[in-house]
């Protein structure tokens, strides 16, 4: 989240199981010998270089080393970020060996789908949703065709190639794919030969891409499981995977509430702990920590409810003065001084892809609406990135300079042909948190007075839609003072959790 904090979210959004991704010794004889040791030193210190020189070497004296090729993954991991380019050659490769390979075996399968994952995300962010899909597709079908022993990453990669289809626009084959995948996966929980847990990362996943549209359809799915999960924990044969079901639905279920119902959640999240503390206390000590792990989870769900309350009780509110260490693209300038104009606060990070997803609009807006009084404040700061030319894109840096910081924006701004400009707080400052960013994107709209009128987080279409429909309100109503009338809710679509550390 940052490249191992990719594979993080991935885990939490796309269900991949929890199998880390670290290099061990294993009893695997090779012809080359890899020192693991070294591998994850070289790792430490950043020397991607090396570690690839020594990767390749031993995948040139054997190519279908398993440990090798699993060390291969995990670098092109690490240097999603530092080398993009040498990343994405790396998911490549490895997806063009995996899908060739004659025999799927479960973490062959499993190795596949990260990579899959991680790659696709890659071509997602460069706008190429087509070829994201064709690669989706590709992995699909090699473990598919590799029969039931993978049902398990099959279904994560369906779910992979609906949401692929969202971002290529076509919803309504992402859709099919969804309900083909959760109605096998009902059909085969009744009988007794599909996992509970695959029926519902893949419900999680459908109301995540289809909750604007599809309302009834989500809560019908997500009440079918919830149903099911109910009945398994009230009798005495329930087992920690059935918790660990219950966990990952009601975990979706409590982020999506804390946004758009924050006292629903806080009671579904009270009810959920009750359930946790009264689990019969394991013996064995891995089913210790897994209860643990889901205590330390809700915690942390139950600090973006309240977080979410906290931006509720700001709505109607004056907007605080920002402290500004810099600007980006604009003159220096303050909210005192932009009283009688409509702002939205829009607050993001160059590494943030839901931030990036919601230049579109900014870019419209800005078109569209700042002759008539609207300006845009894209509200950021030092996040230790540097400007690739050659790449064209902001990476990674190692002590980097405010002012290097500065230029990297610069030349992000253009790439992006962003009109608006950037307002740089300081890091670890306090403006963030007077108004209670907690997830990227954050969108904040003041009226003419300074007054908050909505607040908005994430990159969905639904955001989109509220945010325009109030700034067209908001200019409508000129310079004249009126009540805060702006929705005291905030709506999540795709978002980043951010920390200014």
């Amino acid at each position: 989240m940052k490249s191992f904090a990719i594979y993080s979210s991935l885990v939490l959004a796309l269900g991949i199981p929890g199998r880390q991704l670290y290099a061990q010794e294993d009893s695997t004889p090779s012809k080359a010998t890899i020192n693991v040791v070294e591998f994850n030193d070289l790792l430490k210190d950043s020397k991607w270089d090396e570690a690839a020189a020594m990767i390749d070497a031993a995948l040139k004296e054997n190519p279908n080393a398993p440990k090798t090729l699993s060390l291969s993954l995990q670098l092109a991991n690490r240097t999603m970020r530092a080398q993009p380019e040498a990343a994405a050659k790396r998911f490549a490769g490895l997806i063009d060996q995996w899908t060739a390979s004659p025999d799927m075996s479960v973490e062959t399968a499993r190795e596949l789908q990260v990579a899959t994952n991680m790659y696709a995300m890659m071509l997602m962010q460069q706008s190429k949703g087509e070829e994201a899909v064709g690669v989706v597709k590709k992995a699909l079908t090699a473990v598919a065709a590799a029969g039931d022993a993978v049902k398990s990453p099959r279904r994560d990669l369906e779910s992979l190639l609906a949401r692929q289809l969202m971002n290529a626009e076509k919803s309504e084959e992402a859709l099919a794919v969804m309900r083909a995948s959760i109605e096998e996966l009902k059909s085969g929980v009744e009988q007794g030969n599909e996992n509970i847990q695959d029926l519902v990362r893949a419900t999680v996943n459908f109301g995540n891409m289809f909750d604007d549209v599809n309302e009834a359809e989500v809560n019908e799915r997500n009440k079918y499981v919830e149903d099911i999960l109910i009945k398994r924990l009230d009798s005495d044969s329930k087992t920690i995977a059935d918790l660990a079901a219950l966990v990952s639905l009601r975990s979706s279920q409590l982020s999506q509430l804390s946004y758009t119902n924050p006292e629903k959640g806080l009671e579904l999240a009270n009810e959920l702990q009750s359930r946790i503390e009264n689990f019969p206390a394991p013996s064995e000590a891995n089913e210790v920590k897994q209860i643990e792990g889901f205590s330390r989870n809700l915690k942390s769900l139950v600090s973006r409810i309240e977080s979410a309350m906290a931006r509720e009780r700001l709505v109607g509110t004056a907007a605080p003065e920002y402290d500004a260490e810099s600007f980006v693209g604009m003159e220096e300038t303050s909210l005192a001084a932009l009283k009688g104009k409509v702002v939205l606060l829009d607050f993001w990070a160059v590494w943030c892809g839901p931030c990036i997803a919601t230049f579109p609009h900014l870019r419209e807006w800005h078109e569209n609406y700042s002759k008539d009084g609207f300006v845009i404040l894209g509200m950021t700061s030092d996040q230790g990135y540097v400007w690739d030319a050659a790449a064209e894109r902001a990476v990674r840096g190692t002590d980097v300079t405010h002012e290097q910081e500065l230029e990297m924006l610069a030349s992000f701004r253009s790439f992006h042909k962003l009109q608006h400009g950037f307002v740089l707080t300081p890091k670890g400052g306090e403006y963030n948190k007077k108004l209670a960013v907690s997830g990227i994107p954050q969108a904040v709209l003041l009226d003419q007075q300074g007054v908050i009128r909505m607040i908005r987080v994430g990159s969905g279409p639904k955001n989109a839609h509220d945010l325009e429909e109030m700034i067209q309100k908001l200019l409508a109503e000129g310079q004249k003072p009126t009540a805060a009338t702006g929705s005291s809710k905030s709506i999540q679509g795709s978002a980043t959790t951010y920390s200014s550390q």
